[in-house]
């Protein structure tokens, strides 16, 4: 078959790889003119990292990125609440890499396997056939036009393909605004030794700061506030010079009480954009005729759970597997895959919009809740990766699917339990029987 795959994020290209080595003509396109350089930093946790295993990228991307041996939760000051190991198995560690970083291998592995990379292509509309048949017209803002037998919308949120095929399906804000930041790693202004992901919060204030290694010399850290009200977005927007968008952000840091360490990756970052995070409740269909989504085109997920990159990748390795098992019927296979998927991408949805709500608190007394119920977690299951997330293996997913035996149990998310029901058992547990927490102590010159 001949396949056009419309977004070059992720979950895209992966499915493009994929589909290409199994004997399709693939074509990818992207609306953005160098979607080599889209910005963001990406956790790609066991199961993510499975699937790019099979894709043979994994060496590449450990390699690229930064393997992430634990997650730090702290005070907005620094002090530690809790730490946990990003890995059950031991197998694959989480890896925390760059967006572009990530696109880049993924594309230019592509081009290297023959496969037609078209970028500043802009979806304006799709068309297909009235009888039912095979085909797919896809029209671009250039006056361009792709023909192909089916069609996969991998474009993200703001998804032109879901726009074309379900017009009244739209993200709205989640209500997290801020700013993120890249910078080299300067031992001479900047001592970060750790290869932890750090998250510095105020539970009440709901103001936060997040620190992570992208690769061996440069870091990654975002500055963002849930705001409940209306967002002001003028109040966010970049200054047109890189200047003065050090100078804001760091202003921010200081005025929300993060930790001194901040002011140097601040002051030395070399680029700084604005981050806003919307959310999409997860589609009922995702399919239409000859067209399929994958990814964020059919459900935002909110990153609590940092489970956006590595379910964008079990969508494209479910989805390949299928049209290449039924190449005479797409439909069957997207059908199937939406059968595979639907519960499992719902659930995790659902799971990271409550995590998030679980970050913040109303009163200083339910965020020390939080911070006692942090500490009971760590101490006792010791990760906060859930083993049904991460050990999902996309093969046995489909095998299980073809031979009609899947069965998907709702994912129990007792990632932090609330605090309304654990607190006074958490509270007596702290002050009786808590071990002593194996954490480092954080300063503003070094972690």
């Amino acid at each position: 078959m001949h396949i056009l795959v419309v977004g070059g994020g992720v979950s895209g290209p992966a499915a493009a790889l994929a589909l290409k080595r199994a004997g399709h003509d693939v074509e990818l396109f992207d609306r953005v003119l160098d979607f080599l350089d889209t910005p963001g930093g990406l956790n790609i946790h066991e199961n993510g990292l499975r699937v790019l295993k099979r894709l043979g990228l994994l060496d590449a991307v450990v390699r690229a990125g930064s393997v992430c041996d634990s997650f730090e939760m702290r005070k907005i000051n620094g002090d530690p609440v809790a730490s946990f190991p990003t890995s059950r198995s031991g197998d694959l560690v989480q890896i925390n890499i760059l967006r572009t970083t990530l696109s880049r291998i993924l594309t230019n592995t592509l081009i290297q396997e023959g496969v037609y990379v078209h970028a500043n292509k802009q979806l304006i509309g799709i068309e297909q056939p009235t009888d039912g048949s095979l085909g797919v017209r896809a029209k671009f803002h250039d006056g361009s036009v792709a023909v192909g037998d089916i069609l996969i919308g991998a474009d993200g949120v703001h998804s032109g393909v879901r726009q074309c095929l379900f017009p009244d399906r739209k993200p709205s804000k989640y209500g997290i605004v801020g700013y993120f930041g890249i910078v080299d790693l300067d031992p001479s202004t900047i001592n970060w030794t750790s290869h932890g992901h750090h998250f510095f919060t105020d539970n009440v204030s709901a103001k936060s700061g997040m620190v992570m290694r992208v690769s061996d010399t440069q870091l990654c850290w975002l500055l963002f506030e849930l705001k409940q009200s209306e967002i002001n977005l003028d109040s966010w927007k970049p200054q047109l010079d890189i200047r003065k968008d050090r100078a804001t952000s760091a202003e921010m840091a200081w005025r929300w009480g993060l930790p001194d360490v901040f002011q140097p990756m601040i002051l030395g970052a070399k680029e700084i954009l604005p981050l806003t995070i919307y959310d999409l409740e997860t589609l009922p269909h995702w399919s239409k005729q000859n067209c399929v989504l994958v990814g964020s085109a059919k459900h935002a997920m909110v990153p609590f759970l940092g489970q956006t990159c590595g379910v964008g990748l079990e969508d494209a390795e479910v989805l390949a597997a299928l049209i290449s098992r039924f190449p005479g019927d797409p439909r069957k296979a997207f059908h199937l895959y939406q059968e595979a998927r639907y519960q499992r991408v719902k659930k995790i949805a659902e799971a990271a919009r409550v995590q998030g709500k679980r970050q913040y608190s109303t009163t200083p007394f339910s965020a020390r809740m939080g911070q006692l119920v942090m500490k009971f977690v760590s101490a006792t299951s010791g990760s906060l990766a859930s083993e049904e997330i991460v050990e999902y293996d996309g093969h046995e997913a489909v095998t299980e699917i073809l031979l009609g035996t899947a069965t998907y149990s709702p994912t129990q998310h007792t990632l932090i339990p609330n605090p309304l029901e654990f607190g006074f058992f958490c509270i007596r547990w702290a002050i009786h029987f808590r071990p002593p927490l194996q954490l480092a102590t954080f300063t503003s010159t070094s972690v």
